[in-house]
């Protein structure tokens, strides 16, 4: 990409109590005489063109007869900086500080990220949703705190973020962690940027109203807002639909504006990259899509999404997913095996699940082969950052259920934009690029642990008490995730456990190669004959659920060796599949007994590309499928 044209401007110098005018073309990795008496260390020169950083200085060597070389160490260009020979403390244009934001929530207590379709009944707050994401969408892609720039921090393009510099040899990846402990807390971090972002765009929006009662009341409002998340396991997403066209899938909305009533482009069904940099993106044709799509109709420009097959594809694996979110919150009680879906020789083999494994999963059922399927282009989507903070608050709810289990020390699995394979990582590793600080200090896993002290809470978790703050999460827990009235109930703890107490649990763990196959993959679990069109597999009666592989992109996987890819694992519950067979009198009991001879005859997995290619498991390196259970 063409950096922007810089037009001659006068820059301000501040050292010593002065400030000096100098102009632009003074700067450069040349001589700059300088008072002998003056002793600078660290010079820190903020060169501004209007509101919009364009370089800076950092460093001041070599204060010999009174000359100093000032080293001009970025230029910048799409918000970002060239690489720096300068390794120093960075001085950050951003820093993240969510904790600071107004509102109030219930009782005086930080104001809640709700649920996407409570936040819509509150209108004045929808609204100011809808066009703070409209305004940030429409920001210079060149600004750092801009849709795309904020976007391009999870993969593509693979560009320093307020000069926070990669580790060598990994210039070709994004700052995001994976297949890592700090998986949840990294994206913690990522939510409060783009929710700091998004905030104080609305406070701006909510000014513009006519001054008076209406001002009033959007203010107000605004000051409460918090980003809100689309809860994609729960209960109340049952039915026939996912609900998700009310918000998210049709193309357009009708929106009372500080201008009036008016219709504007839905900024949750697509963004539109303005422009789009076909050299940002390295793969065929997300280097050719001018905006992200889902189940795109093709490999051209003239793409479009297919949002009737991503409902019909949900529709049909919600309930797996619901179990899979149900278990994950009362069976998991370790941080690291909740945390990722790396491999643990010693996880048992009732916990081969993870909150990364089902965050994988609703990736690759959103996009259908575009954006979201691909860590290098899915936060540009913007069902993204709706998807990251119902993982968030999975996490959350996770953190009142099991307070004293938390992040330990382990090496890095994978390499990203500043973390190389191999090295330590613990509650202390920097989560880059987010700052904490105006001292260079990037926020940790340590200061994340809390959300409160980020400035939000849950509908489930803001109560000051503990102990009612635990007893409301596994209510919420039991009612949003618990089987159906039409099974035993298997909730837990004993606010709400089942008449016997006890029932046997049965799953289907998976492992596979992240980049087992050149592509990413599905492995579909059936219970009973399965349709011989890949294409029919998602809708199919007899489907128990599915996993996807999630991988950066299609070029970045066909650059592995299976062998030395990371080992993943996910788990599908069967047991309220297994239930529907008893009810239709095919299964006695979930009893062993039963249970083994049936599966036996019945369970059949298979594996497909996402273009619905189907692949022989037999062929699909290190991939295993079994059974486990326990009471």
């Amino acid at each position: 990409m063409t950096p922007k044209t810089r037009q001659p401007t006068n820059f301000v110098r501040h050292f010593a109590g002065s400030s000096i005018k100098v102009f632009k073309d003074d700067l450069g990795p040349s001589a700059w005489p300088l008072s002998s008496s003056t002793h600078i260390l660290l010079l820190r020169l903020m060169v501004r063109q209007g509101q919009s950083k364009v370089g800076e200085v950092k460093d001041l060597h070599g204060v010999l007869d009174g000359k100093a070389e000032v080293v001009v160490t970025e230029i910048y260009a799409r918000g970002r900086k060239t690489k720096s020979s300068i390794d120093a403390r960075q001085i950050p244009s951003i820093v993240v500080n969510t904790g600071g934001l107004g509102g109030q929530g219930p009782n005086g207590t930080v104001p809640l990220r709700l649920e996407i379709r409570e936040l819509m009944k509150n209108s004045d707050m929808w609204t100011l949703y809808i066009l703070g994401l409209d305004r940030m969408q429409n920001v210079d892609q060149n600004e750092l705190l801009s849709w795309y720039q904020i976007g391009g921090i999870h993969g593509s393009p693979h560009t320093p973020y307020d000069g926070v510099q990669p580790k060598p040899g990994n210039e070709n990846h994004g700052y995001c962690v994976h297949v890592s402990q700090l998986f949840p807390t990294w994206h913690r971090a990522y939510l409060a940027l783009y929710e700091q972002a998004l905030y104080g765009t609305i406070q701006t929006i909510a000014k513009a109203y006519p001054e008076g009662p209406i001002r009033e009341r959007y203010v107000n409002a605004a000051s409460n807002f918090r980003i809100p998340y689309w809860d994609w396991a729960s209960a109340q997403s049952t039915g026939n639909q996912t609900q998700s066209q009310d918000f998210g899938l049709i193309p357009n909305v009708k929106i009372d504006g500080p201008a009036g009533t008016q219709m504007i482009a839905n900024p949750l069904y697509s963004y539109k990259f303005h422009p789009l940099n076909a050299s940002d993106f390295e793969d065929d044709p997300f280097n050719k899509y001018p905006a992200t799509v889902r189940y795109p109709t093709g490999a051209t420009a003239s793409a479009s999404s297919q949002n009737n097959i991503f409902e019909q594809v949900f529709n049909s694996t919600k309930d797996n997913i619901r179990s899979r979110v149900y278990a994950l919150l009362t069976n998991y009680h370790d941080y690291l095996g909740f945390s990722n879906d790396g491999y643990r020789k010693e996880a048992p083999p009732n916990e081969q699940d993870s909150l990364e494994s089902i965050h994988n999963l609703v990736h690759n059922l959103i996009g259908g082969n575009g954006h979201m399927t691909y860590i290098d282009y899915s936060a540009f989507d913007p069902f993204f950052f709706l998807h990251h903070t119902a993982i968030d608050r999975i996490f959350a709810l996770w953190q009142v259920l099991n307070p004293d289990s938390y992040i330990t020390s382990l090496p890095a699995v994978t390499n990203s934009y500043t973390i190389v394979a191999g090295e330590i990582q613990d509650i202390n590793s920097p989560l880059t690029p987010f700052f904490k600080d105006t001292s260079g200090n990037f926020w940790t896993s340590a200061g994340l642990r809390d959300t409160r002290s980020m400035g939000y809470n849950y509908p489930e978790t803001w109560n000051p008490d503990p102990a009612v703050r635990r007893k409301d999460v596994i209510t919420a827990v039991n009612t949003l995730y618990g089987p159906g009235v039409s099974s035993p109930k298997m909730s837990f703890d004993a606010l709400s456990i089942s008449e016997s107490g006890k029932y046997r649990e049965w799953v289907a763990n998976i492992q596979m190669y992240k980049h087992g196959l050149s592509a990413p993959y599905s492995v579909f679990i059936f219970l009973g004959p399965s349709n011989p069109d890949p294409n029919a597999w998602s809708s199919d009666p007899n489907l128990a659920g599915l996993h996807t592989t999630f991988v950066r992109s299609v070029s970045h996987t066909k650059d592995f060796e299976p062998q030395n890819s990371p080992i993943v694992t996910a788990a599908i519950p069967l047991t309220q599949a297994l239930f529907d067979h008893i009810g239709r009198g095919e299964l006695d009991s979930l009893s062993v007994e039963d249970v083994t001879p049936w599966l036996e005859e019945n369970l059949h997995y298979r594996v497909s590309l996402l273009n619905s290619t189907e692949v022989s498991g037999e062929s699909v390196p290190g991939l295993k499928v079994f059974i486990a259970s326990a009471e």
